[in-house]
């Protein structure tokens, strides 16, 4: 350095003794000498570094290829978001690009340390490592979390505590520690055990480079950690909202029991009269005609039976494909077969109005289901008796969307309750579990639609549902005028 310093004060003061315009300044020594310090102090950080990196491409290559790989690593690093995959990334570029024999990665998670990946270490050994964190070794790593080189550490510290940190690095394997850590937020360390047939000493350059990628894996690794806590958190929401719909499902069967029993019993009654007829007429004459209308009898209420069982069954079918070809009409037959002996108790009447030319519409059946069976059960129990229920599903041309409008001429709902109605365990009527619209609502935004809800105190209630239709899937012919609307019976 002193050598570089006195040639270069020798050069200026050589080149600018003969400049006239500056005899007067560069004719004085110590103003050379002030103007040399100057450029050196300004100029020695770039240079140094040139003539490193210079002395390095010429004379150790493979230690400036090493450190150059791990320069362009942490962009790569950024980029993984699976927490296993990451670390394993962290420690394979470390073993390969370093050329260790071993690597181990620990990271810091509820007070303990767990070795969440590793390189060149058996199985057998890496289930023996017992990470205290209370040990003297990693104590002093967290509290300075500087690198620690075994040899250098040893020559520093007194003959009792180099027998506990030997013990210590000798059970994990390794002669060098590295932080893993990130503007004071310890995240783990790398432990690194010698390069394979060369000299395990690590120069200053590495040291530094090998310290930059530990503090990008830190910020990377946090990142993994954060989003895996979010993909763990949506996973129990799902599994929250799969609960949710499975409680509304049978809520709403539970509400259907009654009449689901009535509807059964009936056939099951008929089918018995007419089984202990033909068992009354054993042994005797009988007319051929009579057995056949009596077998024809128990045959059609069987079918019956048969028919109500697998309308129910529908609403536990297993998830499809959610790609299916939705017919409203079916569905709606279908969901309406299973109240219709409440509605006819109750003397209920429901008029349904399908238009005949609504676009292909795909979606998971048993979610559009379930949107009717919540809409017509609340509809009907909100009428109680002797009131009216409208269902309309149409194609509005110029939204792009399929309404679904269920109206019932009941009781009605005050107005401070309305924007509280899709709260889950909202309910207004007494027992109510307050799901059902809640689950509706959750359905048809996954859908990209929306739900709106109308309603006058002692007039009723209109809701309506708006279902994005894809305008490349409507090969039809403009919407004709609705048909009439049709009474269920």
């Amino acid at each position: 350095m002193c050598l570089v310093f006195l040639s270069l004060f020798g050069l200026i003061y050589w080149i600018a003794r003969p400049l006239s315009f500056f005899s007067e300044f560069f004719g004085n020594p110590f103003s050379v000498f002030l103007l040399t310090l100057l450029v050196v102090v300004s100029t020695y950080r770039p240079f140094d570094s040139f003539v490193t990196f210079l002395l390095g491409k010429l004379f150790y290559p493979s230690r400036s290829r090493r450190i150059r790989n791990l320069q362009e690593m942490p962009p790569v690093l950024m980029q993984t978001l699976d927490l296993k995959e990451l670390s394993n990334l962290i420690v394979n570029t470390v073993a390969e690009v370093m050329g260790q024999r071993i690597v181990i990665l620990a990271l810091w998670e509820k007070s303990r340390y767990s070795v969440v990946s590793s390189w060149g270490l058996p199985v057998g050994k890496l289930r023996k490592i017992e990470l205290n964190p209370e040990s003297p070794l990693l104590r002093f790593l967290q509290e300075h979390r500087i690198s620690v080189d075994r040899n250098e550490l040893m020559r520093q510290l007194s003959w009792p505590d180099v027998y506990e940190f030997s013990k210590e690095f000798e059970a994990l394997g390794i002669s060098f520690l590295l932080p893993v850590c990130r503007e004071g937020v310890w995240v783990g360390f790398l432990g690194l055990s010698g390069r394979l047939g060369e000299s395990d000493f690590l120069s200053p350059e590495e040291r530094e480079a090998l310290g930059h990628f530990a503090s990008m894996s830190a910020i990377a690794l946090k990142n993994a950690a954060a989003f895996e806590e979010l993909r763990q958190a949506n996973e129990r929401l799902k599994d929250l909202q799969s609960k949710l719909l499975q409680t509304a499902k049978l809520t709403a069967i539970e509400q259907l029991a009654t009449g689901l029993a009535h509807e059964i019993h009936n056939p099951l009654t008929i089918i018995s009269g007419r089984a202990q007829l033909l068992l009354l007429k054993k042994g005797k004459n009988t007319d051929e005609k009579m057995v056949e209308e009596v077998l024809k009898t128990i045959v059609k209420q069987t079918e019956r039976a048969a028919d109500i069982t697998r309308k129910l069954l529908m609403f536990s079918e297993p998830v499809s494909s959610g790609r299916d070809v939705i017919r409203f009409e079916n569905i709606i037959d279908d969901t309406l077969a299973l109240i219709s002996y409440q509605t006819a108790l109750d003397e209920i009447t429901i008029l349904k109005n399908i238009s005949k030319d609504l676009p292909p519409f795909r979606g998971e059946v048993n979610e559009i289901r379930e949107i009717f069976l919540n809409l017509i059960l609340n509809a009907i129990q909100a009428v109680e008796q002797k009131g009216t229920v409208q269902i309309k599903v149409s194609y509005l041309e110029r939204e792009k969307t399929i309404e679904i409008r269920v109206q019932d001429t009941g009781k009605g709902i005050r107005a401070e309750h309305i924007p509280q109605l899709f709260n889950p365990f909202f309910s207004i009527r007494e027992g109510g579990l307050g799901l059902g619209l809640f689950i509706t609502q959750q359905i048809v935004h996954r859908y990209h639609g929306s739900v709106h809800l109308e309603s006058e105190p002692g007039v009723g209630t209109l809701v309506m549902v708006h279902l994005p239709a894809s305008e490349d899937m409507w090969q039809g012919q403009p919407a004709l005028p609705d048909p009439e609307q049709v009474p269920v019976k």
